[in-house]
């Protein structure tokens, strides 16, 4: 299952997660780790023009720009 919205293409991020202790001048030293951001995805059903339904998975932002309630 891809977790990609639809509509923006907006998926997953892979950042660095980066402990507290690393401040100041010891920010290059600190010990780093990877970790991944997931879009908010809803999963929304909605009819075409020619009447058949789709369901396709959108992001927050998507769904608040788009009126398809």
């Amino acid at each position: 299952m891809s977790r990609v919205c639809d509509f923006c293409g907006k998926g997953v991020l892979v950042v660095n997660n980066i402990s507290h202790k690393a401040s100041g001048g010891w920010a290059k030293k600190a010990p780093k780790t990877k970790r991944r951001l997931f879009p908010n995805l809803r999963k929304i059903k909605y009819h075409d023009i020619g009447g058949n339904t789709i369901q396709s998975k959108i992001c927050m932002e998507c769904y608040k720009n788009i009126s398809l309630k």
